[in-house]
C-alpha cells in the first residue's frame, strides 16, 4: 500500500499489456487480424542481432512468459522506438500510452470535423506515432481552413 492507501501492485502494467499497446500502435495486423509474430520477431532479430522467435514474442504478448531478459527488452524497445524504461517502469509506460490515446482522440476529432469517414483512411492513420497523429490532425485542420478561405474569396 502507498501513502494514500492504494494497492499499487493491483495497478501495475504487465509486459503483455505494454507489448500489446506497442503492437496495436506500431504493427499492422496480419490477414487474421492479429499481429504477424513471425514477421515482427524476424524484424526485431535482424535489427538487434538477438535471437528472437515468433513463439517467444507470442508468449510475451499472451502473458505466458512474464520475465523477459534485459537483452530482449532492449531489442523490443529499439524496434518499437521506446526507451527500455517503457518495459521496466510503469510510470513511463503510462505516460506514453496516455499520450498515444490523447493524440488518437485529437486526430479522430479533426477527422470528424473534416467529415472524414473512410474506415481505411482511419486505419492507416491509427498506425502513426502520437507525434504523427498530431501532425495529421494539424494538416487536416489547415486543409479545412484553406478550403473555407477559397470558398469565401471571389474568383476572378
Amino acid at each position: 500500500m502507498d501513502e494514500e492507501g492504494n494497492d499499487r501492485t493491483a495497478r501495475r502494467l504487465t509486459v503483455a499489456q505494454k507489448l500489446d499497446h506497442l503492437l496495436r500502435l506500431r504493427s499492422g495486423p496480419g490477414e487474421d487480424g492479429r499481429p504477424s509474430y513471425k514477421k515482427i520477431a524476424a524484424e526485431i532479430a535482424a535489427q538487434s542481432g538477438e535471437t528472437f522467435s515468433s513463439v517467444y514474442l507470442w508468449q510475451l504478448h499472451r502473458g505466458e512468459r512474464t520475465n523477459p531478459t534485459l537483452r530482449h527488452l532492449c531489442a523490443m524497445a529499439e524496434y518499437f522506438g521506446v526507451p527500455v524504461s517503457y518495459f521496466t517502469e510503469d510510470d513511463v509506460a503510462r505516460r506514453m500510452i496516455d499520450e498515444a490515446v490523447l493524440a488518437g482522440r485529437e486526430l479522430d476529432q479533426a477527422m470528424a470535423e473534416a467529415g472524414v469517414s473512410a474506415v481505411y483512411f482511419r486505419g492507416d492513420l491509427a498506425a502513426l506515432s502520437p507525434e504523427g497523429k498530431r501532425m495529421a490532425a494539424d494538416l487536416i485542420r489547415q486543409l479545412r481552413e484553406l478550403e473555407q478561405c477559397a470558398r469565401k474569396s471571389p474568383r476572378p
